[in-house]
């Protein structure tokens, strides 16, 4: 049975369908879209931790914005 990419519909390999057995994100995807998923994912976590605002370091030498 062939099994399609949730996002490009490419055929997943052998090692794609391993690789989403071992590791299940709630949809199968082949590399590319996997790494861009990740991608987005980590610059989202960055973004929101490049912010501090609520850091309490800042808060403790004074820098209040």
């Amino acid at each position: 049975m062939d099994y399609l990419c949730s996002e490009c519909s490419v055929q997943l390999s052998k090692w794609e369908m391993f690789l989403n057995e071992k590791y299940p994100v709630g949809k199968l995807y082949c590399d590319f879209c996997q790494t861009k998923h990740e991608r987005e994912v980590i610059k989202k976590l960055a973004d929101s931790e490049a912010d501090m605002h609520n850091d309490y370091t800042r808060d403790l030498i004074g820098d209040k914005k």
